[in-house]
């Protein structure tokens, strides 16, 4: 007996069959749907498809190692900014640079032997959160063998000290009258007998130190805390390590004149002070 189609799906065989009509029909649907890419591609890509995306790779690749050896850039730049972090001035370590900078300074010319005849105030000026740096003026007045001394023994302060400027002016030197078994006594009209002192220079500069203080420090700067990890007594807290005379102030103000007058102005000095002689 022949059965309706109706009968047939009624049928267990007829369900069965049912249902895989049904399932090739939606995986066709989804084949179809899917068969553009969200990139614009499809399941079935062309030999254009493929070139493509080897182009793509290829290009990523490239950028990939711009940005890693820029990357390695960075990174030598990150260790040497570190490197450098221990040749900085710390507080914790080296003081405060407002009270230690004029210390180291006076000290250098101290052993040197020059004169330093005059020790601005330090000016810190600030860079970020960490860093700073200070600034401090001097003029010394001495022999050239002196100031190049002074030089050295600056060079060797800790922390090393950059400069910022240096400048050197010969000083004028003006003959002095020499009395006594010494002078001509024979010529009443001889001028007295005179001599000429040694040469000297006056110099002036600006030396800087940056300051490192990480964030979160608290210590703000104690001298104590130096003292603790160099295991060396902490300097006191002076404006000037060494004070001068009262004398010795009262001629480097007479002498600072001089600093202000044109390089050619000490020839003309001693062009004068051997006329002078001369007579």
């Amino acid at each position: 007996m022949k059965q309706s189609p109706k009968q047939f799906f009624s049928t267990p065989a007829g369900k069965l069959t049912l249902a895989i009509i049904a399932m090739v029909f939606c995986w066709t649907a989804l084949i179809v749907y899917l068969s553009t890419t969200s990139e614009g591609g499809t399941w079935f890509p062309t030999d254009a498809d493929m070139q493509r995306v080897r182009d793509e790779i290829k290009k990523d690749t490239n950028t990939l190692a711009t940005e890693q050896a820029n990357q390695a850039v960075f990174d030598k730049l990150q260790d040497d900014y570190e490197d450098s972090l221990a040749t900085f001035w710390n507080a914790d370590r080296d003081g405060e640079p407002e009270i230690e900078l004029r210390n180291l300074i006076n000290d250098a010319a101290q052993r040197a032997e020059a004169n330093l005849q005059n020790l601005g105030s330090v000016r810190p000026s600030t860079i970020n959160n960490e860093l700073s740096y200070a600034d401090l003026d001097f003029t010394l007045v001495d022999e050239y063998s002196k100031v190049i001394r002074f030089f050295a023994e600056v060079e060797k302060s800790t922390p090393r000290l950059s400069w910022r400027r240096v400048e050197i002016r010969v000083e004028p030197t003006r003959a002095r009258a020499v009395t006594g078994p010494g002078a001509n006594r024979n010529n009443a009209t001889a001028a007295a007998t005179t001599t000429t002192p040694a040469q000297t220079f006056r110099t002036t500069g600006q030396v800087r130190v940056i300051k490192y203080a990480p964030a979160g420090n608290t210590s703000s700067g104690k001298t104590t805390a130096a003292a603790a990890k160099t295991g060396t007594t902490a300097k006191p807290a002076t404006t000037a390590a060494a004070a001068k005379p009262a004398q010795q102030s009262a001629a480097a103000a007479e002498a600072a004149a001089p600093a202000e007058k044109p390089a050619e102005q000490p020839a003309a000095d001693e062009a004068s002070t051997n006329k002078e002689t001369g007579k």
